[in-house]
């Protein structure tokens, strides 16, 4: 085949490798989750202009490249059948080639629309619009590409006729390969469709244009825009597949083509036909009683081609790969995130038990308890108690209650207990009662309520929290000046809520982020909260960093600080 030869090799196998490299990176993103995954490295992001497929089922973000990877394996499969056949096994090639054409035609309308209706170009920076440009030049070149390298697959295929003295005999496709046909053309125009549907309609949904088309508009949002849709991919899908190269993308899976009555190429109105007959109900399985309707309709027959590579029975052994890879993908990650934020909260429990035991073996006046209480109907009775004084084996608690109270935050806490602390009712309690309620193992803290009659006889409680009220509590916010997103200059308010404490140091824990601040730095609930400027801040990625704090004891504590784009969340490391 000389060249022929070799663009089919070469760009088969390009093709494949990128798009397996870029598959791999967003399985990555994938599994780290969409919230750590918001940027692409510049290489990465130029390798990605060349990936030819956008297919899905879904517009979920862990389905991402499901698809897309098998059409790539499969390509990179059949670049190294048709390698070592040295040309003669061309299925796997021919296949995804002509979905990579009809997904190229699909994607290069849409970034047109996109273009014409959607994109702002005066707020777009010069790289932005070299991708944008470069984007459509490689849609092009795929375009090019698939197109020539099914017609060489095409123009070296012939018939496969059987002649004899008597007759001549064209071998027809078999009636269960014609099912396959159905089964693989309908996943594949699902595949295409259902990406261009989902991305143009969340696109032209927001677009100006069609604001200005409100009849348009509530068409776009009817059913009978989706109706109109399948029938247009069913009349994109088929007739430019069949008139440019006589198959369609499953037929180059079994090697078939269509022909004429008089085995020759059909014109286009006939393909025309025959896509119209599809459309009559139950046409798909038709042909297992005598021929298929859209094909008596429009006198057309589906016949085989001469083998050249090994037999078609032998590519079944992808059908149990697949199952099992789609169902890994499909369901892995919900297994695996389960299985994870059940490790996760294994930890975070058997953390919390630690410290909850440990602060209660050691009582001291700033502590208070958030207490879930039930009662003999099993009722939820809401309250904390603040220990205020400690003599000897006594200890005298104030007991607090408040709706919701079961699972509050120290803040919520401390204002309940500052409002309520000049009335509520006091108890004097022994330290051995306070040891009872202690948790022995960590079924206990899972599950077990305990009894203690310091406050109604018979009623169980369930220690779920321990605030320290002398410790610091840090909260921030943060603050930019302008929208413009370019600007990584930010400012982040901290404030305390608990006691009084001073900064010592704050550490990058992920990325280059500069706090423009001296140390030490006090931080009272008496005083304002204190400004802070971060330099060199990323809006799309997460930023963590680590808070040094001494309290009034001087004490240490640490604090993590996660910052997602304006939003932050700070939890003491303990």
């Amino acid at each position: 085949m000389g060249k022929n030869y070799k663009l089919i090799a070469i760009s088969s196998m390009v093709i494949s490798i990128i798009g397996i490299l870029c598959c791999f990176y967003t399985f990555y993103g994938v599994w780290k989750g969409a919230e750590e995954f918001k940027s692409i490295p510049d290489v990465l992001q130029f390798l990605y202009l060349f990936t030819t497929l956008n297919l899905n089922f879904t517009n979920k973000f862990e389905h991402l490249e499901i698809w897309n990877f098998v059409f790539y394996v499969l390509l990179f499969i059949g670049g190294l059948q048709f390698i070592k056949s040295k040309g003669k096994e061309t299925r796997l090639v021919g296949f995804v080639f002509s979905v990579i054409f009809l997904q190229s035609i699909i994607l290069l309308f849409q970034s047109l629309c996109y273009k014409i209706f959607i994109t702002k170009w005066g707020g777009l920076t010069s790289l932005q619009i070299f991708y944008s440009t470069f984007g459509l030049a490689t849609l092009g070149l795929a375009l090019y590409i698939s197109v020539r390298v099914l017609r060489i697959i095409k123009s070296q295929k012939e018939i496969d006729i059987l002649q004899t003295e008597e007759k001549i005999t064209i071998t027809d496709t078999p009636k269960w390969q014609r099912f396959f046909h159905w089964i693989v053309d309908l996943t594949v125009m699902s595949l295409l469709a259902t990406p261009f549907v989902i991305t143009l309609g969340y696109s032209m949904m927001n677009s100006e244009f069609l604001a200005r088309n409100e009849t348009l508009a509530m068409f776009l949002e009817s059913r009978w825009a989706l109706y109109f849709l399948v029938i247009i991919f069913i009349f994109i899908y088929y007739p430019v597949s069949e008139i440019l190269f006589g198959s369609s993308p499953a037929k180059f899976l079994t090697e078939s083509r269509v022909v004429s009555s008089k085995v020759e190429s059909p014109d286009s109105s006939t393909i025309f036909l025959r896509t119209l007959c599809r459309n009559i109900p139950f046409d798909a399985v038709s042909f297992f009683w005598k021929r298929g309707w859209h094909d008596s309709l429009s006198e057309t027959y589906v016949v085989k081609e001469k083998r050249t590579g090994f037999k078609t029975s032998k590519l079944l052994w992808i059908l149990p790969v697949l199952a099992i890879y789609l169902a890994v993908m499909y369901f892995g990650k919900t297994y695996y995130k389960a299985y994870k934020a059940s490790v996760e909260y294994k930890e975070t429990m058997s953390n919390q038990f630690t410290n909850l035991k440990s602060e209660i073996k050691n009582p001291n006046t700033s502590q208070f308890y958030v207490v879930d209480a039930r009662n003999y109907y099993g009722d939820i009775l809401n309250f904390g108690f603040k220990i205020e004084k400690i003599e000897g084996d006594n200890i005298t608690i104030r007991r607090i209650t408040g709706r919701y109270f079961s699972g509050a935050d120290f803040s919520y806490a401390k204002n309940l207990y500052e409002q309520q602390k000049d009335t509520a009712q006091t108890f004097v309690i022994k330290k051995q009662e306070l040891a009872n309620i202690s948790p022995e193992t960590i079924e206990d803290f899972y599950n077990t309520p305990k009894t203690m009659d310091f406050f109604k006889s018979g009623i169980q409680y369930k220690i779920e929290e321990i605030y320290n009220f002398n410790s610091p509590f840090l909260e921030g916010e943060i603050r930019k000046e302008d929208n413009d997103y370019t600007n990584k200059k930010v400012f982040v308010f901290l404030s305390n809520n608990g006691g009084s404490a001073t900064i010592t140091n704050i550490k990058n824990q992920n990325n280059d982020v500069k706090w423009k601040v001296n140390f030490p730095l006090k931080i009272n609930k008496i005083n304002s909260p204190i400004l802070i400027q971060l330099e060199n801040y990323d809006f799309t990625e997460e930023n963590i960093s680590q808070i040094e704090v001494l309290d009034s004891l001087n004490k240490k504590h640490s604090y993590m600080i996660k910052t997602n784009g304006l939003t932050n969340e700070i939890t003491e490391i303990k």
